[in-house]
């Protein structure tokens, strides 16, 4: 089974000013490849369809698809392109598809476009960089295209995706649920009705609820005491944390401990 690939990765770049009529494939590739086109005119040919390229496209070839682009025979196109994989890069890909389409990407505006792609090219063949470094620059070269218009249940699902995940990194420190509002771009408000729509609690009950699960994990693998297991957790102090151990378990910490290590034995 393969296993996903996490995160970016960049596996290879190239640029090529292609000759008259030019063409590769029909062919597969095993990874993303995303050719942007630099200067020039071309066609690329998948699922069936056709696309009439030009400079300021992108045409992506997703992997084990069949494929066939050329050079246009008058202005033949130069291009780059960079190979990738990852779980970012399907976001990438779902969050800038545009208008359906998931092969042929249209660049905003401006000149930064190119100017990110050249490095991106330029950096891996020089041989001195790191994963992160071309990463930086591809993520900068999808910022150049339009989003993609969302419905009203992706951008809820969105937001409350974001919320998850600022409390999961930030539930040991003392935040409010003013802060993970303002972290997500929404008010207070909102937030709460998004946690109640589909968690059926409010942030507040969340965010003391994910507290309460590491705890445990805490009592269950860790010698720390109560008042340094409710520290860790976001508890200001032993007096409440153990309070709200107790309202959400039924039982004090200690209690819980005692039994998760009676039941180990």
């Amino acid at each position: 089974m393969n296993q996903l690939v996490r995160g970016l990765t960049i596996y290879y770049c190239g640029r090529e000013q292609c000759v008259s009529g030019h063409f590769f494939g029909p062919a597969i590739r095993k990874h993303y490849l995303m050719h942007v086109i630099l200067r020039g005119r071309g066609i690329y040919r998948t699922g069936g369809e056709e696309y009439a390229l030009k400079e300021g496209d992108a045409f992506l070839i997703k992997p084990q698809e069949v494929t066939y682009y050329q050079a246009d025979k008058d202005e033949p196109w130069e291009y780059a392109w960079a190979a990738f994989a990852g779980t970012e890069a399907e976001r990438l890909l779902s969050d800038y598809r545009q208008e359906e389409n998931e092969y042929v990407y249209h660049f905003d505006h401006g000149e930064e476009w190119r100017d990110y792609m050249e490095r991106l090219v330029t950096v891996f063949e020089s041989g001195e960089h790191n994963m992160d470094e071309t990463a930086g620059y591809l993520y900068l070269l999808f910022s150049r295209f339009p989003k993609r218009s969302k419905e009203v249940g992706e951008y809820e699902q969105s937001y409350l995706s974001r919320a998850e995940t600022y409390i999961r990194h930030n539930y040991s420190y003392p935040i409010q649920i003013g802060d993970v509002a303002k972290y997500v771009g929404i008010d207070r408000t909102y937030l709460y009705r998004l946690f109640m729509k589909y968690k059926g609690i409010s942030p507040k009950q969340y965010l003391t609820a994910y507290r309460i699960m590491e705890a445990k994990r805490l009592l269950e693998d860790t010698g720390l005491n109560i008042t340094e297991t409710g520290l860790s957790c976001g508890f200001h102090d032993a007096s409440v944390f153990c309070k709200s151990f107790l309202q959400a378990e039924g039982e004090s910490p200690l209690q819980y401990r005692k039994k998760m290590r009676e039941e180990v034995w």
